[in-house]
């Protein structure tokens, strides 16, 4: 005779940016588990007890992500319970309630952006499709972009190719972004990177302002796909977003010209969807 599974215990809700990752215990074999179903409501109220109109989700693992939440941060209330092969359930898990990291986009001050944070690359130069051509339009494998003089549609490449990409010379491009600012910087400032895509072969997307290293981003596993395909919000589109907010070292930004550099030193392309600097308020 089957059993019915042991009740999910050690929900727990973990915020990212434009995401929330629940995780909890793992069940063991007796019954064997054939599924855990995920149930979400908005916001911090209740969900009692499950309702198949607020399931979010199913997964074998003891681990599912909500992604493309609003930037600005969300709230949602979680019960996880388990199916077992015999299609059994078992009891639901206490509630637990998560919020979402919120984006400098939303809380900061605007300072300079190329691009829109919206999940496309539309806007961008070359896009969604002409990736060959930027091998022909930058044979040095550097890209220069002047914050209030070019424009996203004619001088920002909506890929940034890296080693990786035989197509653009197996050569790790840079693209230069120099911002002038009236003053010193007052308060500590945000560097936004979304991208709308990233290959296989993930890699390192390397950071410097003003010629001092910043950070080494590790990239994503991506779909290989935003190539091809510019706007990751359609239904069902394969493209897979990430997001990279970073807070500016002390001292790195200074009155006049700055340059922001990214460097594609190891992996192949990223798909951008925007990058911008933002002051934080308050």
């Amino acid at each position: 005779m089957s059993s019915t599974p042991d009740a999910v215990t050690g929900l727990t809700a973990h915020p990212a940016l434009a995401s929330i990752e629940l995780t909890w215990d793992p069940l063991g074999w007796d019954p064997l588990i054939d599924h855990f179903r995920i149930y979400a409501v908005a916001g911090e109220e209740s969900p009692g007890e499950p309702d198949e109109a607020d399931l979010l989700g199913k997964t074998v693992y003891p681990r599912f992500v909500q992604v493309d939440l609003d930037p600005a941060g969300e709230t949602w209330t979680y019960r996880v319970l388990a199916v077992s092969d015999a299609g059994l359930r078992g009891e639901a898990s206490d509630a637990m309630t998560g919020t979402s990291q919120p984006s400098v986009t939303a809380t900061g001050r605007e300072i300079a952006r190329i691009g829109d944070f919206d999940g496309r690359t539309l806007e961008l130069h070359l896009a969604p499709s002409s990736y060959e051509q930027i091998a022909v339009d930058y044979p040095d494998a550097v890209i220069e972009y002047e914050q209030g003089v070019d424009e996203p549609g004619t001088a920002w490449p909506y890929l940034l190719p890296g080693p990786g990409d035989a197509w653009a010379g197996s050569t790790a491009h840079r693209a230069r972004w120099t911002i002038t600012l009236d003053g010193e910087p007052s308060a500590p400032h945000d560097l936004a990177i979304w991208l709308v895509d990233t290959t296989r072969l993930a890699g390192i997307l390397r950071v410097r302002v003003n010629e001092e290293a910043m950070a080494d981003i590790e990239l994503p596993t991506g779909s290989t796909r935003g190539s091809r395909e510019g706007d990751a919000t359609l239904p069902d589109s394969p493209l897979l977003r990430s997001f990279h907010e970073l807070e500016m070292p002390e001292g790195l930004l200074q009155s006049g010209e700055n340059v922001i550099e990214f460097e594609l030193a190891e992996g192949g392309w990223v798909a951008w969807d925007a990058v911008g600097l933002f002051a934080r308020e308050g």
